[in-house]
């Protein structure tokens, strides 16, 4: 017997547990994909471990960036200055390429003085802010005034902002490609097995995975831009994520092989359901047809007793001898015959004889 078209046969509540049933499903994948995207993406923050193996030549920037004379920074007040780098400008994939941003971004600065050296300012990084080498040149050896740091802040929020924006842009193809790989297989198999159970056409399965795997991507994308531009740009952000990361990894690969058997049970019980309603159905048929044959049945019962009672007063009638009583007996008999809507034998007539009969009677 070949696989049931259940579609065909079910009831609107069957109909709207199937959709619910389809929609969790998606919804599963989904998370997945959110899961995977987020375990995928990668933010992390240059260290001063990072700068002096992959930039070194920025590290004298950081550790006596304004200073003329004397003794450098301490490590302490290096990382400091290292932090006073917007998070943004200074976060990569990997220790690599957040040196490199850090490079990138140094590549035009200054470690300019709040108030100069040459009126008493120190080189402490309280007193230092990152700012282009042409506006600190310019201002030479005057006091940054308070809307000149509050420029620099506004400044710093901003590159801050914008390279949290590109961060995460660089992150959504990625994620996009995990969103996607995540979902077609289970999208495959679902759809696979709603055209097995009758519910839709190949053709229609087909657009259905394109369009669930295009979901996936599209979560995946956003779930990988939203993680990786927040952690961008908020260091403590990143140090959870790289935390937790093998706990999304986990959760998205625990979440598929559920998804996976969740798939076939849904099926399994969606197909013991139909037969459940298809044996109900051919219950209340076999009912139906049942009572018809008892109803035709007791009908020609009444007949046959019916005809019976009538052949026994057709039988059992006097006979009168003569002509006269086989007249009588022959008009009594097509009286009879005309009752039921038949036709004597024959269908032979005695005008005469019925006239005076008649008149007789």
């Amino acid at each position: 017997m070949s696989e049931p078209d259940i579609a065909q046969h079910s009831e609107c509540p069957e109909k709207i547990e199937q959709d619910k049933l389809l929609e969790l499903s998606v919804k599963d994948s989904q998370r997945n994909s959110i899961f995977n995207a987020a375990a995928n993406s990668k933010v992390h923050h240059a260290q001063l471990s990072d700068i002096g193996k992959y930039t070194p030549e920025k590290l004298g920037h950081l550790l006596r960036g304004g200073i003329r004379t004397g003794a450098g920074r301490t490590k302490a007040q290096t990382q400091q200055m290292l932090d006073k780098i917007p998070p943004s400008q200074r976060a990569g994939v990997d220790g690599q390429s957040a040196a490199a941003k850090v490079k990138e971004y140094l590549a035009d600065k200054d470690a300019s003085h709040i108030t100069p050296h040459s009126k008493g300012g120190s080189s402490h990084p309280d007193n230092i802010k990152w700012e282009s080498k042409t506006a600190n040149r310019v201002r030479g050896n005057q006091q940054m005034t308070r809307q000149e740091q509050r420029r620099l802040d506004v400044k710093a929020q901003i590159d801050n902002l914008t390279g949290a924006l590109e961060a995460g842009l660089e992150a959504a193809p990625k994620g996009a490609v995990v969103g996607a790989l995540t979902t077609v297989p289970f999208s495959m198999l679902r759809n696979a097995l709603r055209v097995v159970r009758g519910e839709i056409s190949a053709q229609d399965a087909a657009l259905e995975t394109i369009k669930e795997t295009a979901m996936g991507g599209g979560v995946g994308a956003a779930t990988a831009f939203t993680v990786t531009a927040v952690a961008t740009a908020c260091p403590p952000v990143a140090v959870v994520l790289t935390a937790i990361s093998p706990v999304l990894l986990a959760a998205g690969g625990t979440g598929m092989v559920y998804e996976f058997f969740k798939i076939l049970d849904d099926h399994k019980q969606q197909v013991k359901e139909y037969y459940e309603s298809l044996t109900q159905q051919d219950l209340q048929y076999l009912q139906e047809f049942e009572n018809e044959l008892m109803y035709t049945h007791s009908k020609n019962l009444e007949f046959l007793n019916e005809a019976e009672a009538l052949n026994a007063e057709i039988t059992n009638r006097p006979i009168e001898s003569g002509v006269e009583g086989a007249l009588k007996r022959y008009l009594e008999s097509s009286a009879i015959a005309k009752s039921l809507g038949a036709t004597p034998v024959g269908n032979r007539q005695l005008p005469s004889s019925q006239k005076s009969l008649s008149s007789a009677y």
